[in-house]
């Protein structure tokens, strides 16, 4: 390959991989090409990319960026996958892949600037994703609020129903007597 095609790639990676801070390493090997274009777009239609990438080229091109550590640990066939809502999902779906695809394997990543290894990778799947905490938060910090509300309400509801019950007997006619204390 040329200085100049080289140059080319190099530039057309760091346009892709400067201004990220997640990625996930994958090897791919044994796998069909079908099998492989369903994974591509599957990961597609979740806004993320599957690309592989030659290690000498994918370490120039993300210099001392947040990816070095992926770059610096590269090691023989190397698919790297970003994009998605966070690094957790592409772990959950590669997750899902291994079964189906046996050449699949999980190799490393960075999350956040910091280095994961294989194993570290493999509990990412497990882990809950930015929206999922931030539901679970909005329902820890809204149920003390709900409490109150239906407390207030319950109350309000008695009231109600003591009310009515005196408009019922008034209109057939009785006499409501007033208790004393």
């Amino acid at each position: 390959m040329s200085r100049l095609v080289k140059d080319m790639i190099t530039n057309e990676l760091r346009s892709r991989y400067q201004q990220l801070d997640s990625a996930l390493w994958l090897e791919v090997v044994k796998v069909n090409g079908v099998m492989t274009n369903q994974l591509r777009g599957e990961l597609r239609a979740k806004q993320m990319r599957l690309e592989v990438v030659k290690n000498s080229l994918f370490k120039r091109a993300v210099g001392d960026g947040p990816l070095k550590p992926l770059a610096e640990a590269l090691d023989g066939p190397a698919a790297i996958i970003t994009g998605g809502d966070s690094l957790i999902d592409v772990a959950k779906l590669i997750e899902e892949w291994l079964p189906k695809a046996k050449g699949i394997k999980l190799k490393g990543a960075v999350l956040e600037g910091e280095w994961l290894d294989e194993s570290r990778v493999a509990s990412l799947a497990k882990m809950l994703t930015k929206r999922d905490m931030q539901a679970k938060v909005a329902a820890i910090i809204l149920a003390p609020g709900a409490n109150i509300a239906s407390a207030i309400n319950s109350g309000g509801g008695n009231i109600a129903g003591a009310v009515k019950a005196m408009i019922e007997k008034l209109e057939a006619g009785e006499e409501i007597a007033a208790k004393s204390a």
